[in-house]
């Protein structure tokens, strides 16, 4: 199987004018990363560490990325580059407010074989909202019923059928989340940017 190259986030400097080396309990968190081509077959090191600056809007999109340390492969640094650029993280929050920022992050790069889930989830815009629907979950609730019951409730949350999945396009939170799950089971409600959300594993339909 083609290996996948995935960045490991070692840690995040961040500043709201700035990159500034102080860390903040406020900073973005990764949320989507997609993994990386793989290095050429006669290019190979154990450890590969990057270095990035990169601006973060306040909608947690990513609008530069400046590779500071990068593998030594012009052509797999562009595209490390390039793919960092569609990475979403939730957003600095100053004052409790959403805002811009530079960030100040340190990767280590693997390879890893790619794992493959059907996923669905339900989206909460609070965690209380969340954690009431897990506790029904808990309690025996059908996940594709509270689904079809949310998507006449908009204002309660939305259900999201993602289908297939490489889950390492994840954080490493909720990868770790996700990871254990056997077909039919659910995670617990998960901080999502400004929301909360909730896996579950599907059964995958045979092709």
């Amino acid at each position: 199987m083609k290996l996948a190259v995935i960045l490991f986030c070692l840690g995040i400097l961040s500043g709201c004018s700035s990159v500034q080396q102080t860390s903040d309990k406020n900073a973005p968190v990764l949320l989507v990363q997609r993994p990386f081509p793989a290095f050429p077959i006669s290019f190979f090191k154990p450890n590969i560490f990057l270095d990035a600056d990169i601006y973060i809007r306040d909608d947690g999109t990513v609008s530069n990325v400046i590779l500071k340390t990068g593998s030594g492969i012009k052509s797999w640094d562009s595209a490390a580059t390039a793919i960092i650029s569609t990475w979403q993280y939730s957003p600095m929050r100053v004052n409790n407010k959403p805002a811009a920022c530079w960030i100040h992050q340190k990767m280590k790069v693997i390879s890893a074989e790619p794992i493959i889930y059907s996923l669905s989830a339900l989206l909460f815009p609070t965690y209380q909202i969340a954690d009431s629907i897990y506790t029904d979950l808990i309690g025996g609730s059908n996940f594709e019923e509270i689904a079809k019951n949310i998507s006449l409730y908009p204002e309660l949350g939305r259900h999201i059928e993602m289908g297939e999945v490489n889950i390492y396009q994840y954080s490493e939170l909720i990868r770790n989340s996700i990871t254990n799950l056997s077909e039919g089971e659910f995670t617990k409600p998960i901080k999502y940017d400004d929301h909360y959300i909730i896996f579950k594993r599907v059964q995958t339909v045979a092709k």
